[in-house]
């Protein structure tokens, strides 16, 4: 977890009693003696926890959340906590994995990287998907996803080289076909954008792939409208335009 998140938690959570231990009343205090040192306050284990990290410091902030919630489960704010508590643990299985990265199997490296991509730690993923490219590069998946993970990071040349990549090995590797037209886009190359949208469309659903998982919301059909308008197809013949070339696709190849 970042350190300004860190401490934007705690700064915000300042001052209330939940899950610190109350002050004694200065009224009940015998009169502290000038030469004798009051002891330091014991430092709350969540925030502890928060600042720095560890299997031991999880184990007792974990206990004292769980001891807060069962106590007082209307504290909402303990509860709160406890899904920082949750990330931060979340980041320390994160950062050991990737430190282990060259003993991970090829599926578990693979599925490492898609959880980095999935959080937008594009370098690491990008890292792990070269690992994979250069050990199984038949495997068109790590290219794909590679090449997404160049396009967010807007490398866009990087990102059209991985992606055709993706494309040689498997020819029906449906969502390649859309991030590399949104690639194309980008680099305003409209006419070979709507050309490899197209060719999208007469993989989709005959791809190895479920393509409702692997492109979600209509993204595909709202990327083909946009690139008909870009190659200047009139707005009031963008629906009819988009249904021939998705009827034309879905016709069967003659064999």
């Amino acid at each position: 977890m970042k350190r300004s998140l860190v401490a934007a938690i705690l700064i915000s959570l300042a001052g209330q009693p939940a899950l610190a231990q109350k002050a004694r009343s200065k009224k009940s205090d015998p009169p502290a003696k000038p030469e004798v040192q009051q002891a330091a306050p014991k430092a709350d284990p969540v925030t502890e926890y928060l600042q720095k990290p560890t299997d031991k410091g999880y184990r007792a902030a974990r206990a004292r959340l769980d001891s807060t919630m069962a106590a007082a489960p209307q504290d909402r704010r303990a509860h709160v906590l406890s899904l920082f508590v949750e990330h931060a643990r979340l980041d320390e299985e994160v950062d050991r994995l990737y430190a282990e990265r060259d003993s991970l199997d090829n599926m578990a490296a693979f599925g490492l990287a898609n959880y980095l991509l999935e959080t937008r730690d594009f370098d690491r993923a990008i890292a792990l998907y070269s690992r994979l490219n250069a050990t199984t590069p038949k495997w068109s998946c790590p290219w794909r996803h590679r090449g997404q993970a160049l396009y967010q990071q807007g490398k866009l040349d990087e990102a059209e080289a991985a992606l055709l990549q993706a494309i040689e090995t498997r020819q029906t590797h449906f969502d390649a076909y859309v991030w590399l037209a949104r690639v194309q886009r980008d680099l305003k190359r409209y006419a070979d954008a709507l050309e490899t949208i197209k060719t999208a469309f007469k993989y989709k659903g005959r791809d190895a792939e479920d393509p409702g998982k692997e492109v979600k919301d209509d993204e595909d059909v709202k990327l083909l409208d946009e690139l008909l308008l870009q190659n200047m197809v009139q707005p009031d013949q963008v629906e009819a335009e988009r249904n021939k070339i998705i009827r034309a696709a879905m016709v069967p190849k003659r064999k």
